[in-house]
C-alpha cells in the first residue's frame, strides 16, 4: 500500500486506574527520524517503543508523545497525622486561654505545621504495567496514523498514475516520430550538401559515408530500450500492494529524465524536443510528489 509520509494519529489505552494517551505526527524527510517525549517512568522502555514505531514507519520525521492521564503512576502521595494535629490544636487552645489570644486554630493553619502532613509510604511502581499501557496506546496511535497516511497515499498514487500515462503517451509519439528518422536525416544532409556545392558534382560515396556516420551518432536504440524498461518499472510501483516507493520513484524519475535528455540531444528534432520538454515537466511534478511518499 502506497503511503504518504505526512500524517497524524492518536490512541488511548487503560488498565485499571492507569491510562495513557499517545500521539504520532510525521512530516516529510529524506530518511527516518523518530523522536519521543515520554514520562520519566517510561525512560527505560524508550528503545523498545522507538523500535515499535520504526516497524510501522519507514520514512519521515516522526514526533511521538506518550502521556499519563490524571496523576499518573508515580504521583506523590501524603497522609494527615491526625494525632499530631489534635495535640497541636490543644496546645493552641491552651495558649489562647493563657495569653488571651483571639485567633482560634484553623485547619489551614494546622496543615502548615510540621508533623501534620507526612509523605505516604512509597508504593512499588509496577513498571511492566506502565510499559503495557504505554505500548497499547502507542499501537493505537500508530494504527490511526497509518490509516491517515494510506488515504493520502491513495490520492497521490492516483495522480502519479495519471502522470505516468501522460508520459507513456508522449513517449509513444516520440517512437512514431523516430520511424523513418534515418531517411529524413539522409534527405536533409543531401539537401544541405547540394546547396553548399551548387554546380559542383556530388560525391555520392563520400556522402553515403557521412550519412551513415551521422545516423550512427543519432541512433537512440539503447535509450529507447532503457526508457521503455523504466516506464514499465514505474507502472509496477503504482500497482496495488506496492510499498515504500518514495526512494525508487526518485531514482526512476532521474533515470527517465536522463534517457529523454539524451534522446532529444541525439535526434535534434523539434517535434521530439517539444515532447521531451512536456515529459520533463511531468517528471518534475512526479519528483515533487515522490518527496511526500514513504
Amino acid at each position: 500500500m502506497i503511503r504518504s509520509m505526512t500524517g497524524y494519529g492518536k490512541g488511548r489505552a487503560a488498565e485499571g486506574d492507569l491510562a495513557a494517551t499517545a500521539e504520532v505526527r510525521s512530516v516529510n524527510n529524506r530518511g527516518r527520524e523518530i523522536r519521543f517525549r515520554l514520562p520519566q517512568e517510561l525512560f527505560p522502555y524508550e528503545d523498545a517503543l522507538r523500535a515499535r514505531a520504526a516497524e510501522a514507519i519507514a520514512r519521515g520525521r516522526v514526533d511521538a508523545t506518550i502521556a499519563w492521564e490524571g496523576a499518573g503512576p508515580a504521583a506523590p502521595r501524603c497522609v494527615v497525622n491526625v494525632a499530631a494535629a489534635k495535640a497541636l490544636r490543644d496546645a493552641w487552645v491552651t495558649l489562647q486561654r493563657e495569653l488571651g489570644l483571639e485567633d482560634p486554630p484553623t485547619a489551614q493553619a494546622l496543615l502548615r505545621l510540621p508533623g501534620v502532613v507526612e509523605p505516604a509510604p512509597a508504593e512499588e511502581l509496577d513498571v511492566e504495567r506502565c510499559a503495557r499501557v504505554a505500548g497499547a496506546a502507542l499501537a493505537a496511535a500508530l494504527a490511526a496514523h497509518a490509516e491517515v497516511r494510506a488515504r493520502e497515499g491513495a490520492k497521490l498514487a492516483e495522480d502519479l498514475s495519471a502522470r505516468r500515462a501522460t508520459i507513456v503517451r508522449l513517449v509513444g509519439e516520440i517512437e512514431e516520430r523516430l520511424e523513418g528518422a534515418t531517411e529524413r536525416l539522409a534527405e536533409e544532409m543531401r539537401a544541405r550538401v547540394k546547396q553548399l556545392l551548387g554546380e559542383t558534382p556530388l560525391d555520392e560515396q563520400r556522402l553515403a559515408q557521412e550519412i551513415a556516420l551521422a545516423a550512427q551518432k543519432a541512433d537512440v536504440t539503447e535509450e529507447r530500450v532503457r526508457l521503455r524498461a523504466h516506464l514499465q518499472r514505474l507502472g509496477t510501483l503504482f500497482a496495488e500492494g506496492a510499498e515504500e516507493i518514495g526512494r525508487d520513484l526518485e531514482f526512476l524519475v532521474q533515470e527517465i529524465r536522463r534517457e529523454v535528455n539524451t534522446l532529444s540531444a541525439k535526434t535534434s528534432d523539434p517535434e521530439i524536443d517539444a515532447r521531451s520538454l512536456a515529459i520533463r515537466a511531468e517528471l518534475e511534478r512526479i519528483r515533487e510528489q515522490a518527496a511526500n511518499l514513504e
